[in-house]
């Protein structure tokens, strides 16, 4: 077989030429080296309120593959990871540090200004992006930065450290992620937390809980009535997600209905001499609860 025979047949093969190979062996060897120094950051606060107010998830999740930080360290390899933090006020976050140390995360704890969810004032993103291009400007070596979070507060640090020719990749919350402006472009990758979790996207009928709001609300009624407890919005809220096993935002919902149709009244208790709102059944919310338990109780015959 002579020269000419033999060429023809690599090109009818398809092989790929020697350039072709030391380019790809090196673009390989490249990536390769990007992931031999990581840090990794987490927006803890901002990601555990999105994901249990949203989605009922738990990011220190007792199941391994739903399990935010055990995921993180199986994507990246222990033996890479330079730096793992997370940012949360943890005296306002139902997560056991025990937990998380065993996991070998850095626990940054940020104080937040307020007590309730929606008004709380956190610095954990501003705390989180100082930590980061400090750790940037010091260790020349961290060649990958990874960014845990829920909004597009970590936008001007990706930017800065993809100017510096790190590379950056991005863990977010696409449902919650702003409409303006796409995140995803400020990072060489990006993975939705939703997918990446393997977290169940459940559809909520507020119809189908119903019943039981109203049934938990005369209840506590029934029980606290005579004392100067008083149901308020937040607590209301916060314990119709926790024994219902629904999203908080659903939650906020589901009251907004019954209040709508009249189904609960807001009413006032006297607490330290101190009038507070408390909800309870309106006359037409007795009724319907009567109804639905009636309903129910002639469906399991």
């Amino acid at each position: 077989m002579n020269s000419e025979s033999i060429l023809f047949d690599s090109e009818e093969q398809n092989i790929p030429d020697f350039a072709s190979i030391m380019s790809s062996s090196f673009n390989r060897l490249s990536r390769e080296a990007q992931y031999k120094n990581v840090a990794i950051f987490i927006d803890y606060d901002n990601v555990y309120w999105t994901l249990k107010n949203n989605y009922v998830h738990d990011p220190d999740h007792e199941d391994p593959n739903k399990n935010l930080f055990q995921k993180l360290w199986e994507k990246y390899h222990m033996d890479n990871v330079r730096v793992f933090k997370a940012y949360a006020d943890f005296e306002q976050i139902d997560t056991s540090l025990t937990s998380l140390q065993k996991k070998r995360v850095q626990i940054r704890h940020v104080y937040a200004n307020g007590k309730g969810n929606t008004h709380r004032k956190n610095s954990s993103d501003i705390e989180l992006c100082l930590d980061a291009i400090e750790l940037a400007n010091r260790d020349e070596k961290i060649s990958c930065f990874v960014f845990v979070t829920a909004d597009s507060d970590m936008i001007p640090i990706m930017s800065r450290l993809m100017y510096k020719g790190k590379r950056v990749e991005l863990f977010y919350i696409k449902s919650a992620a702003p409409q303006h402006v796409d995140i995803t472009t400020y990072a060489h990758d990006s993975y939705d937390l939703i997918d990446f979790l393997g977290i169940d996207v459940k559809e909520y009928n507020i119809e189908n809980y119903v019943m039981n709001a109203l049934e938990f609300i005369n209840d506590w009624e029934s029980k606290f009535k005579e004392t100067e407890k008083f149901l308020g919005i937040g607590w209301l809220s916060d314990q119709l997600s926790y024994l219902l096993k629904i999203p908080r935002d659903f939650t906020s919902d589901l009251i907004e209905y019954l209040k709508v149709n009249d189904l609960i009244a807001e009413g006032k208790k006297s607490v330290n001499g101190e009038l507070k709102s408390s909800y309870q059944l309106s006359t037409k919310g007795k009724e319907l609860l009567d109804e639905l338990m009636k309903e129910a109780a002639s469906a399991s015959e």
